[in-house]
């Protein structure tokens, strides 16, 4: 059954339920089917515009196609096409940046809880996206925008939760050093 997406979906329920309690897909196609509603949901999350959401989640799986069969195997297609996901959709957003040359604010400390807030939480991962490293800057928004916990955050990103806190550790310490210096 595909995963459920849209207005009632928590943070995180969408990519519960894309993982399921059954192996990954075999082919392209199944991947296509079980996953991109999830990963289309999780791109409008993060950028804001269906448009936007449906162009990123598409070019993911092209990339997939392109990669071959066997580059993404198994349980790590999930994890392959979300990291990917929030890559290109990171690129999107620094585009998006350096065109509107938008005011530079801080990343709100916990997830948005209204639709201002996710709005202006949104504006400020645009302006944060030309700033911070990319490695970082995907860590945040899967802690902060998606509301990811660490285990599911290690198991999107293929690694273990040991170097998620070493990372969130240090992405955190550069988004404050990044905020001091932007109140001065």
């Amino acid at each position: 059954p595909e995963p459920k997406v849209g207005r009632s979906a928590g943070p995180t329920s969408y990519v519960r339920s894309a993982m399921g309690n059954t192996p990954a897909p075999p082919s392209l196609e199944d991947a296509y089917r079980r996953y991109f509603p999830a990963i289309r949901e999780k791109c409008r999350r993060m950028l804001g515009d269906a448009e936007e959401a449906q162009d990123v989640a598409q070019e993911t799986f092209v990339r997939l196609w392109r990669s071959g069969p066997t580059a993404v195997d198994g349980p790590q297609v999930l994890g392959w096409a979300y990291r990917t996901s929030t890559r290109l959709a990171i690129d999107r957003l620094r585009r998006r940046a350096l065109q509107t040359h938008e005011a530079t604010t801080a990343l709100q400390p916990e997830p948005p809880s209204s639709v201002d807030a996710v709005l202006d939480a949104r504006n400020q991962l645009a302006s944060m996206a030309t700033r911070l490293p990319q490695e970082d800057l995907e860590l945040l928004i899967l802690e902060r925008i998606d509301g990811l916990t660490q285990p599911e955050t290690a198991l999107l990103l293929g690694t273990s939760e040991r170097t998620i806190r070493r990372r969130a550790a240090r992405a955190h310490a550069r988004l404050e050093r990044l905020q001091a210096e932007l109140r001065t």
